[in-house]
């Protein structure tokens, strides 16, 4: 997070954040965030606090933002998955296989998979 951050979070990204972001809650702490753009059907992000990795944070996560796709007549999620996540998205049902990159506005490029899944 500190790579995609460095120099300070924009305005415009706090907004985000604010405005489209859930989170999981463990005894009064976020230990999890996601967000899922209602408009494209595309998953922006699910992170989970290191501490509570393997706990199935992210699969609770993931399921509602499925459930929010549904209820917004969705039919397809898409996202572009971590090399490390993509095991776990296929477990959820994602198909995808073909690495790529992303590359983010702040000019940062990671290799990804480009994944999806049919609701």
């Amino acid at each position: 997070m500190a790579l995609w951050t460095q120099g300070g979070i924009s305005a415009a990204l706090i907004n985000d954040i604010t405005a489209n972001f859930y989170v999981s809650i463990f005894k009064g702490r976020v230990i999890g965030c996601g967000k899922v753009n209602l408009k494209t059907g595309m998953i922006d992000a699910i992170f989970v606090d290191p501490d509570h990795s393997s706990q199935g944070v992210a699969k609770s996560m993931l399921v509602f933002l499925e459930e929010l796709a549904l209820c917004n007549d969705l039919k397809l999620l898409q996202l572009e998955s971590t090399l490390n996540a993509a095991r776990f998205y296929r477990a959820c049902g994602f198909v995808g296989d073909e690495v790529s990159t992303y590359h983010s506005p702040r000019g940062i490029s990671l290799d990804c998979i480009p994944m999806q899944k049919k609701l």
